[in-house]
């Protein structure tokens, strides 16, 4: 039986030598032939003559733009375009003809009017929910960063399960994702029921902001803690990325630097202010613009945009008829560009934080 295996494997091998050789002795013969070779001269005319005439170091800027050209068809007509396009929609009145594509009517500044003055859910404005948007973001990045970084200290020191508590501290991220957002939408409401009565409980049991209040704790930490203790698990579960980002940079901190502190005696406390953060510090400007921009991606604002997203028209009292396409581009630009502000400024303030160990 074994033989007969052995000479199966030497038929096929005989056969794929065959095969490889007829083929190659065929591609031989065809490119000796004077079409052939007439073929390969203009094909290999414009290599020959980039080869032959064009420095080295011109050749790679010619090829790196040849690279460069579907990046940037991609970035014009899936970016710059819509863009562009949406500009003009949230100035404009915005009809879609059948038969004539869609039509613009320039408004002036009448859908921003109306967004700032009119637009709003059955129960906020959408003045008043980027107000609450911005107030959110102010809140939770700080109590996001310090959270994610001590999390980071403690997962980066050596223990048992080290990597199952890695991986347990991940799963928000992963529980967080478009898939599983919209089966728990759907799923029964059960649990949430179960845990809200909990939370009620609890608080009912121990109130946070009053412990802190019988502590002397000024009232503006009260309420800036108190709030951060309700949104404690948000707070989990929106430090996953930035988890990874710190311990990243905190095992990429060089170990002489401990060694040599805790020579000279230095206490763990110490090691942390004096190597860990200002090692670490230039990560805090990725951390805070990802925190930054999915605050904003989770906001309720992207509800109301969504809702004025669609094919019809709005009477204003005071600005007449108005397209909801042109409304909607109008709040989409006011929301990009409140995040362009919000992260202009955090990146500004924490520029002046950072530590850079090659300076």
């Amino acid at each position: 039986m074994k033989q007969f295996f052995i000479n199966i494997k030497d038929s096929i091998i005989n056969v794929y030598n065959k095969v490889t050789t007829a083929i190659s002795n065929g591609w031989t013969k065809l490119k000796s032939t004077k079409v052939m070779q007439q073929v390969i001269r203009i094909v290999t005319y414009i290599p020959r003559l980039l080869t032959e005439t064009i420095p080295h170091r011109k050749r790679k800027v010619i090829w790196g733009v040849v690279f460069l050209i579907p990046l940037m068809i991609g970035l014009i007509y899936f970016l710059l375009m819509p863009l562009f396009q949406s500009l003009v929609y949230s100035f404009s009145f915005v009809q879609n003809e059948i038969g004539f594509g869609i039509k613009t009517t320039n408004v002036g500044w009448s859908n921003y009017i109306y967004v700032f003055t009119e637009a709003s859910t059955t129960t906020e404005t959408f003045t008043e929910l980027l107000v609450s948007a911005v107030i959110d973001i102010i809140t939770d990045v700080p109590v996001i960063m310090i959270f994610s970084l001590l999390i980071a200290v403690v997962l980066n020191s050596k223990f048992k399960g080290r990597a199952l508590v890695r991986a347990i501290f991940f799963m928000p991220v992963i529980f967080n994702s478009q898939a599983i957002d919209m089966v728990m939408h759907h799923a029964n409401t059960l649990d949430q029921t179960i845990a809200e009565s909990t939370t009620q409980l609890f608080a009912s049991m121990f109130n946070f902001q009053d412990f802190l209040m019988a502590a002397n704790i000024p009232t503006g930490f009260v309420g800036f803690l108190g709030g951060a203790s309700d949104k404690i698990y948000e707070i989990i579960s929106y430090s996953g990325v930035q988890i990874l980002i710190f311990l990243a940079a905190i095992q990429s901190v060089p170990k002489q630097l401990y060694e040599a502190a805790e020579m000279e005696g230095a206490t763990k406390y110490e090691m942390f202010w004096k190597i860990t953060w200002p090692m670490v510090s230039p990560m805090m400007l990725p951390v805070v613009i990802y925190t930054i921009v999915d605050s904003f991606l989770t906001s309720p604002l992207l509800d109301i945009i969504n809702r004025f997203d669609e094919p019809t028209k709005t009477t204003s009292a005071a600005l007449g008829l108005l397209s909801d396409y042109g409304i909607a581009a109008a709040m989409s630009w006011v929301f990009a560009l409140l995040g362009l502000l919000v992260v202009g400024i955090s990146g500004l303030i924490i520029s002046r934080m950072v530590f850079y160990y090659d300076e």
